[in-house]
C-alpha cells in the first residue's frame, strides 16, 4: 500500500526537523543560576498542561488502564526526565551540536532495544550501519581526543541520554500499538516526566528559583511551545502517517540544523575528520532505517 505524501505531511516533517534542530541551543540558554531540573519542571509541566487541554478540547480519550499508565510513566521517566537531565549535564561540557549528533544514534540503539523488548529480528546490514555510526562518533570527537581536550564525562552523558531516549521510544511504540493517539500519549507522559523531575528536585533539595532575564524567559517559552508541544506532536503525527521507519528520517536532519546553529553561536568549527565522521553517522543511520524495514520479496519457484 502506497502512502500519500501530502503537502500537510511535508509541513509536519519540516516543522519537526526545525523544532528539533533549534531546541539544542535553546536548551543551552537555560543553563543559568536556575537548576536544570527546575527548568525542566517548568518546561514539561507547562507543556503537559497545554497538551492535555488541547486533548480535552478535542474530546479525545483521557482514561486508560493501569498497564497503559505504566507505559506512560516509562515514557515520561526515560524520555522527559532522565534523558533531558543528562542532556543538560552534557551541554555544560560539550557543544550542543555534538550532543545532537550523538543523539541521532538513537536509531542504532532502537535496533538493539527492538530485539530485546519488541522481539524484532536484526540483520547483519543493521550491524554494519551501527558500526559505521559508532566509528563516525569517534572521528567527530577525535580532534578533542588528540589535543588532550577529550571530555569523557560530557560524551558519557550524551550517550546515556541517547540510551534513555531509546527506551522511551520502545514505550511509545507499545502505546501506539494499543491505539493510544498522539496528544494524550505526549501530554500524559510529559506529566509523569514532570512528577519524576519534581521528586528528584525534592530529594536533592533543589531551590525553585526563576530567572527573569529576557534570554531565560524567551528560551523557556520557546522550548515549551515549539519543541515540546508542537515538535513532539508533529513528530508522532509524521510517524502515524508515514510509519516509524520513514518518520525516523527526521533524526538524520536534526543534527545538521543543530551543528549549523552551533557553528554560529558556539564557535564550533568542524575539522575534516568531523565532516567524515558526521557523514558516517548519518550514513549509518540511513543504512539502518532503509534496511531494517525493507520488505522481503517472494519469488515463484
Amino acid at each position: 500500500m502506497k502512502i500519500a505524501f501530502s503537502y500537510s505531511t511535508v509541513v509536519l516533517y519540516v516543522v519537526t526537523i526545525i523544532t528539533g534542530g533549534t531546541s539544542w541551543y535553546a536548551a543551552k540558554l537555560q543553563l543559568t543560576d536556575v537548576s536544570p531540573v527546575i527548568s525542566l519542571i517548568y518546561r514539561f509541566g507547562c507543556a503537559s498542561v497545554l497538551l492535555l487541554l488541547i486533548t480535552a478540547i478535542s474530546r479525545e480519550r483521557l482514561t486508560y488502564t493501569w498497564r497503559e499508565h505504566l507505559s506512560f510513566a516509562a515514557l515520561g521517566a526515560f524520555g522527559f526526565a532522565v534523558a533531558f537531565l543528562l542532556i543538560y549535564k552534557a551541554a555544560a561540557l560539550i557543544t550542543t551540536g555534538l550532543i545532537a549528533l550523538t543523539y541521532s544514534s538513537v536509531i542504532l540503539f532502537n535496533s538493539v532495544n527492538a530485539i530485546l523488548f519488541l522481539r524484532q529480528s536484526i540483520s547483519w546490514s543493521v550491524l554494519v550501519g551501527a558500526m559505521a555510526g559508532l566509528t563516525g562518533i569517534i572521528l567527530v570527537f577525535s580532534p578533542e581526543f588528540l589535543n588532550n581536550e577529550w571530555n569523557w564525562t560530557g560524551f558519557g552523558y550524551a550517550i546515556a541520554a541517547t540510551l534513555a531516549f531509546s527506551f522511551a521510544n520502545i514505550s511509545a511504540v507499545q502505546l501506539q500499538r494499543k491505539g493510544v493517539t498522539v496528544l494524550p500519549m505526549t501530554g500524559i507522559s510529559m506529566g509523569y516526566g514532570t512528577v519524576f523531575l519534581f521528586s528528584y528536585a525534592f530529594l536533592t533539595k533543589q531551590t525553585f528559583d526563576f530567572d527573569l532575564s529576557p534570554t531565560y524567559v524567551t528560551s523557556l517559552f520557546y522550548l515549551i511551545l515549539f519543541p515540546s508541544v508542537i515538535g513532539y506532536t508533529t513528530y508522532f503525527a509524521v510517524v502515524g502517517r508515514l510509519g516509524a521507519e520513514r518518520g525516523a528520517y527526521t533524526m538524520l536532519l536534526v543534527p545538521l540544523v543543530a551543528l549549523a546553529i552551533s557553528s554560529v553561536t558556539e564557535g564550533y568549527r568542524p575539522t575534516i575528520w568531523a565532516i567524515i565522521g558526521t557523514t558516517m553517522i548519518l550514513g549509518g543511520n540511513y543504512w539502518v532505517i532503509t534496511t531494517k524495514y525493507q520488505p522481503t520479496v517472494k519469488t515463484d519457484t
